[in-house]
């Protein structure tokens, strides 16, 4: 078990906080996250958690890509097929 002093910067409950933070702005913009899990053969029956956010047909999702074991920002065509981007959502090249 990893222990983390409270001035840690990144440590669980920084980054809890921060995650909280980011869904409770997008709540602020009207936005509400819908959290599922992919689960069947077009992913080898692993589980694969994603999240779309807001109600429109063509809003982004963010999906746990199995490969990098990182969170990105896709569609839900992408996401379907297996062919989202590799570039984790938040880092830039």
């Amino acid at each position: 078990m990893t222990t983390t002093s409270p001035d840690d910067a990144s440590g669980p409950d920084v980054l809890c906080q921060n995650l909280t933070d980011a869904l409770n702005a997008l709540v602020d913009a009207g936005q509400f996250p819908d959290f599922h899990n992919l689960y069947g053969p077009y992913n080898d029956y692993r589980h694969q958690p994603y999240v779309i956010v807001g109600s429109r047909a063509d809003a982004p999702w963010i999906v746990l890509d199995l490969t990098t074991r990182q969170f990105t920002m896709s569609s839900r065509e992408q996401t379907l097929s297996g062919e989202h981007p590799r570039r984790p959502s938040g880092k830039h090249a």
